[in-house]
């Protein structure tokens, strides 16, 4: 994900356009409830694993989101944001 974000803003740059990509850990969502009864709560116990203690709420990854695409991020080009809880800093 990473390498193909930065190949990808590479060559988006020239029209204008940022590429970056945001690397998620556990969001509270209905994602698996069609895999299984109760994908939230799965994914609620799930993200207390995650050095945090918790899975994230939709709307803190939202934020994210509209951060990067505003005109506050204008420089952020090539990046990739981890929003994962700090799981990716804790595995070695």
């Amino acid at each position: 994900m990473a390498q193909l974000t930065r190949t990808q803003a590479l060559e988006a740059i020239e029209h204008g356009i940022r590429v970056n990509a945001i690397g998620v850990g556990d969001v509270v969502t209905n994602f698996l409830n069609h895999f299984m009864d109760d994908g939230r709560g799965f994914l609620a116990e799930h993200g207390t694993k995650a050095p945090i203690g918790r899975a994230a709420d939709p709307v803190e990854t939202a934020e994210i989101v509209a951060f990067l695409a505003s005109d506050r991020a204008s420089f952020i080009v090539g990046s990739v944001v981890m929003a994962d809880g700090g799981m990716s800093v804790a595995i070695s």
